[in-house]
């Protein structure tokens, strides 16, 4: 029997999409082409309110111009944007896993870019995006200049795996492990672990981006940051004794599938009590579950990673161990 699966926009204002209508839906088995109801949802009915809508999607993202307010150089490989975006938008994007598509204005839609949020505002009306230039599509991002435009289209959420755990830890001790360019969706996940009253301990690794370019943020909070290189064996042995460390019951890995392999790893030798949370490695394309770019096979099931928030540990053992 397939597994029930968790959809990241059920409930929201996107919630029925585009899948209802092709009988695709990820949770209500009546939007599945199913007579019958054997959804696991608590929320609205999905089905009635495709019923509500008229037997179409509810409503769509829609790509806005974004002012670019700011523009940091951080060094040859990183920018972070300051971009003015709705006071709705900043506030829906203040969550963990957030992420927009971004393009240059001169750019045709199949330059759009996902790209994870750093920072959100949502009384100014601001998030900001750290960006690490490496292709065509983030090198025409790199040529907007402050007070021109961007294409944006958003809100996403699905770029973290396992938002149940950072969401759902009170009052209890958290390790944050971050590399690279994977520092910056980093920033918002600490502010939601502390905004939940934990005590977080961050290991930051420069990676191959060569620098801590959230280190502003981290002074301003009230947690332990170490930095460190987590290839090396001095990293490994401080990420090891971290974990050992009963108290801590949620881990997030901000970084590759290696990363988060080592770190299930340790977990499963030294804290099997303890929560994984991961940012989202997949290819996401679309990012409405259409395209198909960021599917993955799990047993029997084709999950649309962009959208559904899937096993870590199956996730992961797929990943790395079939392809």
């Amino acid at each position: 029997m397939a597994n029930r699966l968790e959809c990241i926009d059920a409930g929201t204002d996107y919630c029925p999409c585009y899948l209802a209508e092709l009988n695709e839906c990820i949770v209500c088995s009546q939007l599945q082409g199913k007579n019958f109801c054997d959804c696991n949802w608590r929320g609205v009915c999905i089905f009635q309110e495709f019923v509500w809508a008229g037997y179409k999607t509810k409503a769509t993202r829609s790509t806005i111009f974004s002012k670019v307010l700011k523009m940091e150089e951080i060094n040859e490989e990183i920018i972070i944007l300051t971009l003015k975006v709705p006071n709705k938008m900043a506030r829906d994007l203040n969550e963990p896993g957030s992420f927009v598509f971004l393009r240059g204005v001169s750019s045709p839609p199949f330059f759009d870019t996902p790209m994870s949020v750093m920072y959100a505002d949502e009384l100014e009306g601001i998030i900001k995006i750290a960006i690490q230039v490496s292709g065509p599509k983030t090198k025409l991002i790199q040529k907007a200049e402050e007070g021109e435009e961007v294409y944006l289209r958003g809100p996403y959420w699905n770029g973290l795996l396992g938002h149940r755990y950072i969401k759902g830890t009170h009052n209890s001790k958290a390790l944050v492990v971050l590399r690279g360019i994977a520092q910056a969706p980093g920033v918002i996940v600490i502010l939601k672990l502390l905004n939940n009253k934990n005590k977080v301990i961050t290991i930051v690794d420069k990676g191959k981006v060569g620098v801590n370019f959230i280190n502003d943020y981290l002074k301003e909070f009230n947690i332990t940051t170490i930095e460190t290189d987590l290839l090396s064996e001095e990293g490994q042995r401080i990420l090891k004794e971290l974990i050992k460390d009963k108290e801590i019951t949620v881990v997030y890995s901000g970084g590759s599938d290696e990363q988060h392999v080592n770190i299930l790893n340790y977990l499963d030798l030294y804290n099997q009590e303890a929560y994984l949370a991961v940012s989202n490695n997949n290819t996401i394309c679309c990012g409405e579950g259409i395209c198909g770019s960021c599917e993955v096979q799990i047993g029997d099931q084709k999950i649309r990673t962009c959208k559904v928030q899937v096993d870590i540990r199956k996730a992961l053992e797929r990943k790395m161990l079939h392809g």
